[in-house]
């Protein structure tokens, strides 16, 4: 308790009256008060004033409250007796019988001693303590944060120590009891009871399997800084090898966090050739950095800038299965292929110019030579902005992107797209049409092939009409929007080779017909929403009807909901691609979700949706909470091959201070072998323990 500021100088007694409580008051040179006595009814002996009744102590950081206090003017030491309870701001910080103060020392001895952190609810418990400074010593100390009453766990120490100031509890031969049974014995345990960000051993995690052989992890935490810190985590699987991995955390003046991750594990020679791995090491680096206004201000013409950079590189999928912080969540990774970018952008009221760069590693590969690479793209576009007469409207882009690769041709492209775009609305507004004169260009020069530059100059036009409605009844409120647009070829200039990369724009006649609409209740919450899409191409050879593209969504109410995704292919008369799913909620109580899709190989591919492949499969779980305990099951099931690709059944138990979780599970993943990408199996056991909110461990024993 930190009372070296109060002052000796000034003490004032102050006589109760009718409607005051009696009260002593010091004040330190600025005539702060810094020491407030108050209570009931106040006796003064000689040096020794009495308070009974709600007596209270009032400093700078603390309010006591006590059933009686003695306060001797000479010594300076308060003694609170009965009830004695202390509170730092407004959250309960310690309860004793009884308390001495001794003000000029800063020292106090409690008996019996009951301190609580309320952020955390860790309490300490001890038959007595002293106070000295900023550290409360204690003999024969109980921790935990269960009903005192009758904790399910607790540490009992022979003696501890609790830094006030650092928020930093030290114990010294620590039993842990699950109730009054000891279970595990540490010579020594600290740890933190704040939220402070404190240098120290994270929990360690344990695991067993029949390919790794033993696991054992341990992260450590350093914060040097209040701007960065750092998480290392060196790792042994007995049977494999042994590795490292860190996860860095700097924080810019704008609060902006750059995330760096890096790490690098190595298999045993003998575990390589039992397995055919391609890699014998395993390393990678990621970083996710983005941050605004690095070099523009409101003053410049270009008012906004910005920055995003999702950078991750690795040897292979191996390195996110080895480590432990979900890295591969925060990887930009679709299937087997994982991308990184960079993005750099100026903006002004009539300009903008955006750099770019996307680099695709293909995990399922052992060498990534043939993948396509863009190093760089630089952009410039001129915003839509009016010309001449009222609504003509123009824009202007041109774009450069460099294709690149180690193996096979590359290829610069010059793109330039300049639109005019002329609008009116009709019929009192409830109808637009446009109409827009395009003109696009376009220049490929190959390097490393034998292929013509190819040259292209078009001219077309995009007619369109749309019609946004809407309209409210008596249960339920509907909007609506209409369009329709026809793209119309015009003049057109081709010459050199274009691979089948490259999409030329306008170079034939295509109509869009598109429907959006949705349905609200009185409470204006959505109920119902459904687009549905239909291209029609007009082209001598090939598909001359698209996919017809629908999508329905469908809340019964808070709980219920179902999603309907259908692509269907005129063509071949039978749908290409389609998702279901339907899920219910019921706040933290019960959950359930049944889901289906399927992608049939004569589906339309798309690679900027990720639409390509063959794809059949069934994912479906649920959890459910009672009163004591939760249960859950997950299944991912391809229906075609035959396999479960991902299956879990799992119990957890929560109480207030302890949490106890089981899961077998199994999952297919892709390893890298020297014959290619190979599936394995892991199936496993996983045992989660929670003493919260101390300790959070794991042990995983796979088969």
């Amino acid at each position: 308790m930190n009372l070296k500021t109060i002052s000796i100088a000034a003490s004032i007694f102050m006589v109760s009256s009718l409607y005051a409580q009696p009260s002593i008051k010091k004040f330190n040179e600025n005539q702060q008060a810094v020491f407030e006595f108050l209570a009931d009814d106040m006796q003064y002996s000689k040096t020794l004033v009495i308070g009974k009744g709600n007596a209270t102590v009032i400093n700078l950081d603390y309010l006591i409250t006590a059933d009686e206090a003695n306060y001797d003017t000479k010594t300076g030491e308060i003694t609170l007796i009965g009830n004695v309870s202390a509170y730092k701001g407004n959250s309960l910080f310690l309860k004793s019988d009884s308390i001495k103060i001794k003000m000029q020392e800063n020292y106090s001895f409690l008996e019996p001693f009951y301190l609580q952190d309320s952020a955390s609810g860790i309490w300490v418990s001890a038959d007595e303590a002293e106070f000295n400074d900023t550290i409360y010593r204690t003999s024969d100390a109980s921790v935990s944060s269960c009903s005192i009453n009758n904790p399910i766990w607790s540490l009992k120490a022979s003696s501890g120590e609790y830094d006030t100031q650092k928020e930093w509890m030290s114990l010294w031969n620590p039993r842990l009891c699950i109730y009054n049974m000891p279970v595990m014995y540490f010579p020594y345990l600290s740890f933190s009871l704040g939220f402070k960000r404190k240098s120290g051993l994270l929990y360690p995690l344990f695991g067993n399997s029949r390919d790794d052989g033993f696991l054992y992890s341990q992260p450590i935490f350093i914060a040097p800084s209040n701007f960065w810190d750092m998480t290392f985590a060196p790792q042994v699987r007995s049977k494999r090898g042994a590795g490292f991995y860190n996860e860095f955390r700097f924080i810019d003046d704008k609060d902006e966090i750059l995330w760096l991750n890096l790490g690098y594990f190595a298999n045993k020679k003998d575990y390589q050739e039992r397995y055919d791995l391609e890699n014998r090491n395993h390393y990678g680096l990621q970083l996710k950095y983005e941050r605004k206004d690095l070099l523009s201000s409101e003053d410049s013409y270009f008012y906004e800038d910005g920055m995003h950079a999702d950078i991750s590189q690795v040897s292979d999928i191996d390195y996110f299965r080895l480590q432990n912080n979900n890295a591969e969540d925060k990887a930009d990774l679709q299937g087997n292929l994982l991308t990184s970018r960079f993005n750099y952008f100026l903006k002004s009221d009539s300009d903008y110019i955006g750099l770019y760069a996307r680099y695709y590693s293909n995990l399922e590969q052992n060498s990534n030579a043939n993948t396509i690479q863009t190093l760089p793209e630089i952009q410039y576009h001129r915003q839509i902005d009016n010309i001449l007469v009222d609504d003509l409207y123009y824009s202007f882009d041109y774009k450069i992107t460099n294709y690149t690769r180690r193996e096979g041709f590359s290829a610069t492209q010059q793109q330039v797209y300049l639109p005019f775009i002329y609008t009116k609305e009709v019929f009192d507004d409830y109808l637009n049409l446009s109409i827009s004169p395009v003109v696009y260009a376009t220049a490929v020069d190959y390097s490393r092939s034998n292929f013509d530059s190819g040259r292209y100059v078009n001219n077309h036009y995009v007619f369109k009409a749309n019609t946004d409605l809407m309209k409210s009844y008596d249960n339920f409120g509907h909007t609506i929007n209409l369009e329709a647009k026809y793209i119309m070829s015009g003049f057109d200039y081709k010459s050199g080779y274009f691979d089948q990369f490259f999409v030329l724009p306008g170079s034939d006649d295509e109509v869009e017909l598109s429907i959006f609409q949705s349905f609200y209740d009185n409470d204006n919450n959505l109920k119902l929403s459904h687009k549905l899409k239909q291209y029609y191409y007009f082209i001598d050879n090939g598909e001359k009807i698209g996919e017809l593209e629908s999508e329905l969504e469908y809340f019964y109410d808070y709980h219920w909901r179902f999603l309907s995704s259908i692509f269907y292919n005129h063509t071949e008369a039978r749908i290409s691609e389609a998702t279901h799913q339907i899920s219910y909620t019921n706040n933290d109580e019960l959950s359930l979700f049944f889901g289906h899709f399927v992608r049939e190989r004569f589906a339309r591919e798309d690679l900027s949706q990720w639409r390509f492949g063959e794809a059949n499969y069934i994912n479906a779980g649920f959890y459910k909470s009672f009163a004591y305990f939760d249960v859950f099951a997950n299944i991912g099931y391809d229906y075609k091959e035959d396999y479960f690709k991902t299956w879990s059944v799992g119990i957890n138990t929560q109480v207030r201070c302890f949490k106890l979780g089981l899961k077998y599970a199994s999952e297919v993943y892709p390893t890298l072998t020297t014959r290619g990408v190979e599936a394995r199996d892991d199936k496993y056991v996983l045992l989660t323990l929670e003493l919260m909110p101390l300790l959070k461990n794991g042990l995983k024993i796979g088969s």
